[in-house]
């Protein structure tokens, strides 16, 4: 290996304290697939001059290029370069990312300060055309050499992905930050520019490396923001650009803000909005592709309740984000109770007002209770078909229907009111600058000049009845998208969560995967599936235990798991995994397990190291006799490090799961079939009469086993 390569040991070295391996900012469930990437970091000092930085960058870019060349004609020496010449860390042996193939994917932190009036961005320079504009001649002559081992006939287009990665800093004003992402928006607006305006045009060599630009990473670390930093969002959004993960966006703005009640209610609206209401075409690889794949709210306690019904209602009619992320931070001197909260997610996420909204996937997180009273109330707005009557229930009732309507631009708005829901004497109006569409009339007796609305970002509202233009009830046959949930809780024994099941049955009939996630979980499994009768899918995270159940093949009946009382548990586990014909064995695909955790409090029992190996022997027992786990790993504390080898002889082992035969193979043999057959008529053609049933033989013969991966982790863990 060090012969063939050694000629990159130079160009590696330039990657030394550079290049990582991991999970940051790569967000995952408990059973997330490709979580790990290659993190690169290229930045300036105080001391650089900038001439040699760029030159820095230049050949950081022509070394990651040329190790992508490498992957694709020699993976065995990819893994060589990135763990021995580069010094990776890839784990230890038995761990997943020790396991996993190293994928040619970068997660890219640069300076993003520009130069030269704004155009000539670092990140420009790496993912547009330049990188194929003058390479130097070393690598050139590099890339020859590599080829070299392949010896292809035609020319190879090897497109390396690259996430470019933004975090503000806590060390720095947020509005430098805020202006660092307006220099994203403008380098990814020139990229995309270059790209349009580069004409196609044959190049010398056979195989071309191009850096391609996907979606942006962007963490806000849970910072205040500032009018400039929810503006630079904005654009972000207006401009088109695809975001992966949008995460930690705390909704609390600074004080010049928060204290001005009008500007903290107009800059609010202005971030819902960009957030949720972009409806325009994206630039996605996928048609349905949405703008905003994963946005992770946190809403302080201390929020104003009329600035969580604002969030609500622009929720509730979504045009642009796939997965949402929500917590409720507890505080003190708290305005948005836990009932308020529930109500208006009810109204957002579940109820007959968000059929409108594109979101597919919500996870809640950080749940510290769930007492009944607030999900009968949730169940109440849910099951409403005129649900503003529960929410602002000391109002009139209506002669009209509820509607959707355009406001139109210019129109004076009322936005504050007083404690009987009347709009505040005292209070001024304000005005949006242009028309806004999928407002909600409610409580309309459709004779008054001032009318009751909410407006998408801006919440409850009242508008005059000559400012709207009316598009009838607005009432659809459809149900809202929502297919996957994950709810966490942060509990202890005696926490109350005893409304959860009943929220499992208000929402559970439209769920295909659920994910529950608690230190201690009392709803059992059958309870699950009697709720959620459509589930293909779900995960339980526990103390202990995690699993992951896949249903879309089970017939049987929820009350079929019944006797699955303890998994939670190594014992129960190991013989509920035990049991070959179990309807539970059958579903359950991947388990995690952590058995020292049930020795870990005060409150369970005194650790016993031989108990301990007994736990240990029972799961290796398990492994012996079941053919239905795909995915195994135990979490031991170090000393425990013996038992690597007894667990690892059950790794890559067959199961009773198969692969499935690609469409596009099975296609291609009845082509070649056709094709022979249609040459040789003269000979017998009994050969190649093959009927449906000789041809599901066929393919039944070609498909493989899936192979089990056991992990096996070690880590420093105190039993006194």
């Amino acid at each position: 290996m060090e012969r063939r390569w050694g000629f990159l040991a130079p160009w590696c070295e330039q990657l030394k304290g550079k290049l990582g391996y991991g999970r940051l900012a790569v967000k995952g469930g408990l059973w997330a697939v490709e979580r790990h990437s290659l993190h690169v970091t290229i930045r300036r000092d105080n001391s650089t001059v900038e001439e040699e930085f760029q030159d820095k960058l230049v050949k950081i870019r022509e070394t990651l290029a040329l190790l992508a060349a490498v992957e694709y004609v020699d993976y065995p020496a990819w893994r060589y370069l990135l763990t021995v010449l580069c010094g990776i860390d890839v784990g230890k042996e038995g761990e997943e990312k020790f396991d996993s193939q190293i994928p040619v994917k970068f997660l890219l932190w640069l300076d993003w300060e520009g130069s030269n009036e704004g155009k000539d961005y670092d990140l420009v320079k790496f993912c547009g055309v330049k990188q194929l504009q003058s390479p130097s001649d070393e690598y050139l002559d590099a890339l020859g050499k590599i080829v070299a081992v392949q010896s292809p006939r035609r020319r190879i287009d090897i497109q390396i992905p690259v996430h470019a990665f933004f975090s503000t800093d806590r060390t720095k004003p947020i509005d430098v930050s805020a202006q660092e992402l307006l220099d994203i928006v403008n380098a990814q607006n020139i990229i995309r520019e270059e790209w349009r305006d580069q004409e196609k045009k044959s190049e010398s060599g056979l195989i071309r490396c191009t850096f391609v630009l996907e979606p942006v990473i962007l963490d806000l670390l849970g910072v205040r923001l500032s009018s400039k930093m929810i503006q630079a969002v904005e654009q972000l959004v207006q401009n088109n650009l695809c975001v992966s993960e949008l995460k930690r966006v705390r909704l609390e703005l600074t004080k010049d803000l928060w204290d001005d009640d009008l500007e903290a209610m107009k800059t609010f609206g202005q971030l819902f909005n960009g957030l949720f209401n972009r409806n325009s075409p994206v630039l996605g690889p996928e048609p349905n592709h949405l703008q905003l794949e994963h946005v992770q709210l946190l809403c302080p306690a201390s929020m104003k309740a009329a600035d969580f019904v604002a969030l609500a209602s622009a929720m509730a009619v979504n045009q642009s984000v796939k997965k949402l992320e929500l917590q409720l931070i507890p505080q003190s001197g708290a305005q948005i109770s836990t009932r308020h909260w529930w109500t208006w997610l009810a109204y957002a996420l579940f109820s007959k007002r968000a059929q409108a909204s594109l979101l597919e996937s919500v996870e809640i997180t950080k749940i510290y209770s769930m007492p009944m009273a607030d999900v009968e109330k949730f169940v109440d707005v849910l099951e409403s078909d005129h649900p503003e009557e529960i929410l602002f229930n000391d109002f009139p009732r209506g002669g009209l229907e509820d509607r959707f309507a355009t406001l139109k631009s210019g129109a004076a708005i009322r936005w504050q009111f007083d404690f009987r829901g009347e709009p505040r004497s005292d209070c001024p109006t304000f005005s949006l600058s242009s028309s806004t569409p999928l407002v909600r009339t409610f409580l309309d007796d459709g004779a008054s000049e001032w009318v009751y609305t909410l407006i998408p970002g801006y919440g409850q509202c009242q508008v005059q009845r000559e400012n709207l233009e009316f598009h009838g009830s607005g009432a659809t046959s459809s149900s809202p998208r929502i297919s996957e949930l994950k709810v966490e809780f942060v509990n202890e024994r005696h926490t109350s969560v005893d409304g959860f099941p009943l929220l499992l049955s208000a929402v559970g009939s439209s769920l295909r995967s659920l994910t529950l996630q608690a230190l201690f979980i009392d709803i059992e499994i059958s309870t699950i599936l009697q709720r959620c009768p459509n589930l293909l899918e779900l995960s339980l995270g526990g103390d202990v235990v995690d699993l992951q159940l896949i249903l879309d093949s089970n017939d049987e009946p929820p009350s079929a798991f019944d006797q699955i009382l303890h998994w939670n548990t190594v014992a129960g586990l190991s013989r509920a995994l035990s049991e070959g014909n179990s309807p539970f064995t059958s579903c359950v695909h991947c388990v995690r397990i952590r058995p020292a955790n049930d020795w870990l409090t005060p409150a369970r029992r005194p650790f016993d190291p031989a108990a301990f190996e007994i736990e240990l022997n029972s799961l290796l027992d398990m492994l012996r006799v079941n053919t239905s786990l795909k995915v195994f790993e135990v979490i031991v504390p170090i000393r425990f490090g013996g038992y690597l080898e007894q667990f690892r002889k059950f790794h890559l082992q067959p199961t009773h799961h198969t692969l499935k035969l690609p469409l596009a193979s099975k296609l291609a043999f009845i082509s070649a079939i056709s094709r022979q057959e249609e040459h040789q008529r003269t000979q017998s053609k009994s050969l190649y009469q093959l009927d449906q049933d000789v041809m599901r033989r066929i393919f039944a013969f070609s498909i493989s086993p899936v192979l089990r991966q056991v992990f096996f982790v070690t880590q420093h863990v105190d039993l006194g």
